[in-house]
């Protein structure tokens, strides 16, 4: 058994052999402390009925003590385990505010990490990693609304954590890798739903392996699909018996809750702030998939991800409330758009940086600047 010494010196020795890495990590310490400690955290607002819903789940009654019973259940019905594992580490840390942090900040670590593989797997360029990482690591959304008092980082994470196991089944065929990805969209339902279009690429890669035998695409997407779904099928039948809410009803909850003069202006306010600076970056990487895949009719494993990776987001798009947390999801497609740029200039890599230090101060203050003009109504 290894001691934590000798653990810690492995990983330090490992951390000096890979120089980009390490400067990514050290940037993800960087900008995680900022986000943390030097901006307010308050829980109101969605992060009260979080808290309600761990208080029920503690034992308290779900009565008129607890307010906005629908979305109170919402949270059970979507987030169970994140708010298990906030109420466990509250415990520990002596507050559910202090645990939350915790778990957001460990949560962000592995997430983006995760992402530097993939993208380090996909591109064989640690530089291009990098910097596609910083780019999702520094994303509005995930600084603001990851490392604060909500649940959406949770689906991030089993989201990014199966697409890159899915990868790795493209390169090795490993069925293994495959089940992985699976597992870790399925335990990905219970905190958020997000994870669940985790489904998408794997379902068309499945397909694209298959697609000269439908018996043989049956035959393995059938247990596939009843791994990432039957557990938050039944999660979901629990919850009705129990308290007498289903998912459907909330969509339509939200569709009443969230009216806009013009879903285009939302959609562009809200994209806006998103995206800054990596809009222009992913434009390049189009033009360069384009003149890879496109315009020679050159269709493989690898464009098949990329492309349900792109599906993949659809939902959040289509979701009546029109917001940057959840709008996040079309992020991991756009910055692997944005690798191919970044790779094809390679040599020039550095010169990406000033912009992912514009983009990340942009993140950080956006707030403070920005969108007190872009949220005023229009």
């Amino acid at each position: 058994m290894y001691s934590i010494t000798a653990i810690m010196s492995k990983a330090f020795k490992a951390l000096r052999e890979q120089p980009y890495f390490s400067a990514f990590v050290a940037c993800l310490i960087v900008l995680a402390t900022i986000s943390v400690f030097a901006r307010p955290h308050v829980i109101d607002g969605d992060a009260v009925t979080y808290v309600d819903a761990i208080k029920v789940l503690n034992g308290a009654p779900l009565d008129e003590s607890i307010g906005m019973h629908t979305y109170v259940i919402h949270r059970i019905m979507t987030t169970f385990l994140g708010l298990e594992i906030i109420n466990g580490l509250s415990f520990v840390f002596g507050s559910i505010e202090v645990a939350w942090l915790v778990w957001a900040t460990i949560l962000y670590l592995f997430v983006n990490i995760l992402f530097y593989k993939l993208l380090l797997q996909m591109f064989e360029s640690a530089r291009t990693a990098l910097v596609g990482g910083l780019f999702f690591a520094a994303n509005y959304a995930m600084l603001i609304f990851g490392l604060t008092y909500f649940m959406d980082i949770g689906g991030w994470f089993f989201y990014i954590f199966s697409i890159y196991f899915l990868y790795r089944y493209i390169q090795t065929d490993n069925t293994k890798d495959l089940w992985v990805a699976v597992l870790a969209m399925s335990v990905g339902g219970f905190f958020k739903e997000n994870a669940l279009v985790a489904y998408v690429p794997l379902f068309l890669i499945v397909f694209y392996e298959n697609r000269s035998s439908m018996m043989m695409f049956l035959r393995k997407i059938i247990p596939l699909s009843i791994v990432a779904g039957l557990p938050f099928i039944i999660h979901q039948i629990v919850v009705y018996i129990a308290y007498g809410e289903h998912y459907l009803h909330w969509v339509s909850i939200n569709k009443t809750a969230y009216i806009y003069g013009s879903r285009i202006v939302e959609y562009v306010k809200s994209f806006g702030s998103l995206l800054n600076f990596l809009a222009p970056v992913s434009l390049v990487g189009l033009w360069v998939v384009v003149r890879e895949y496109v315009s020679s009719w050159k269709i493989d494993k690898r464009f098949v991800f990329i492309v349900g990776v792109f599906i993949s987001s659809v939902p959040a798009v289509m979701w009546p409330g029109i917001t940057q947390r959840v709008l996040f999801m079309v992020v991991p497609g756009l910055v692997i758009l944005a690798c191919f740029a970044i790779k094809r200039y390679e040599h020039y890599w550095y010169a990406f940086i000033p912009l992912v230090i514009i983009y990340a101060l942009m993140s950080i203050y956006m707030d403070s600047f920005v969108l007190n003009f872009v949220n005023l109504p229009f």
